[in-house]
């Protein structure tokens, strides 16, 4: 055992060794990849997905989703889910990506679930939400909210579908009744500083996989996926960093069932940011297993969702001149420099010389 530890030790500082020495020799590339991560991170990931994460905080933090849940009781039963759950099911998937596992975690922090229970549950809480996909997708590469809509509406047609199967054969048990908790005004500053959180730790990884993807290039990637054309490597490598997407030039309606799967699957980089969030609590093999079998359906399921409606989303797009401008920069920083000082809780002091 101690020689396979020292093997492990001795592989990993390879590893490491390795990845800087390509970060010094393509340092001109990593600087780029990361630069491009970041404005992605400013311009679309930030106004896309903050609001919502704080919004879904709120309602977990404060125990509105146990309300929530009652009106949504015949939506429970369709998926097998309990029906205390339901909201829990609707929140994760409207709210961003990370805002799942952070659901899913804090249920089982307080006990409201077991450890399977949890581990089961994440498999289908877990969406970008409509805003993502409907900005990155729909605006930025499409010119239609409603193209990105149509994304959305894929994804969560196969995360209902995994579910009511999935539920069935491995039952979530409802959960242990907790003390119920009230809406107060302090949450509001509780929970924007959780999603301020969640989002300085969703960006972090997508600068981190922005300088790995242009090295990943230089080593043999941009090789492998010369053949599917520039459209087909970005859509390949978004199932390694989702806001890749919005990298797609012209519109390619045919990659949309492609798009579809990339969008369920989420990509590797928020599945680690997944990990990061729910650490050791509980297995995520049944989480990434279930994502992938998602993958697959939503793209099958784009397929007709897009013949009944994607006609009417192509002609307003060819009828419609649209010139996109994500420059949120001034907002999106000035919502980050909000965010930095309710999380850290102290005061802005300036220098008399400024």
């Amino acid at each position: 055992m101690k020689i396979l530890k020292k093997l492990k030790r001795l592989v990993g500082f390879v590893l490491l060794a390795a990845w800087s020495v390509l970060l010094i020799r393509h340092s001109e590339q990593v600087t780029e990849g990361a630069k491009n991560a970041l404005m992605r991170c400013i311009n679309v990931i930030v106004p896309s997905l903050f609001a919502f994460m704080t919004a879904a905080d709120i309602l977990m933090r404060g125990g509105a989703y146990i309300y929530l849940s009652k009106p949504l009781a015949p939506f429970s039963r369709l998926i097998g889910l309990p029906r205390e759950l339901g909201a829990t099911f609707f929140i994760a998937n409207i709210a961003g990506y990370p805002t799942g596992a952070a659901a899913v975690t804090a249920l089982y922090d307080e006990g409201t679930l077991d450890r399977r229970s949890a581990s089961r549950l994440l498999c289908t809480c877990y969406n970008g939400g409509p805003a993502f996909f409907a900005g990155v997708v729909g605006t930025a590469v499409f010119g239609s909210e409603r193209t990105g809509l149509l994304v959305y509406l894929s994804i969560i047609a196969a995360n209902i579908l995994c579910a009511a199967v999935m539920y069935r054969v491995f039952p979530v048990k409802a959960p242990n009744p907790v003390r119920r908790k009230n809406v107060r005004c302090d949450l509001l500053t509780e929970s924007t500083a959780s999603a301020g959180s969640a989002l300085f730790k969703a960006c972090g990884m997508m600068l981190l996989f922005g300088a790995f993807l242009p090295v990943a290039r230089e080593c043999g990637l941009e090789r492998l996926l010369g053949g599917l054309g520039e459209n087909g490597a970005v859509v390949a490598e978004s199932f390694l960093e989702i806001s890749r997407l919005s990298d797609i030039v012209g519109r390619p309606y045919r990659l949309l069932p492609l798009i579809s799967a990339a969008g369920a699957f989420g990509g590797v980089c928020v599945m680690l940011q997944v990990k990061a969030i729910v650490g050791g609590r509980f297995s995520l093999l049944p989480f990434a297993a279930a994502r992938a079998v998602c993958a697959g359906i939503a793209g099958a399921v784009s397929v007709p969702v897009f013949r009944l409606f994607g006609e009417k989303a192509a002609e307003a797009a060819a009828r419609t001149e649209f010139v996109v401008n994500f420059n949120n920069f001034i907002p999106s920083l000035c919502l980050i420099m909000m965010i930095f000082l309710t999380i850290l809780r102290k005061r802005l002091v300036f220098s008399k010389q400024m």
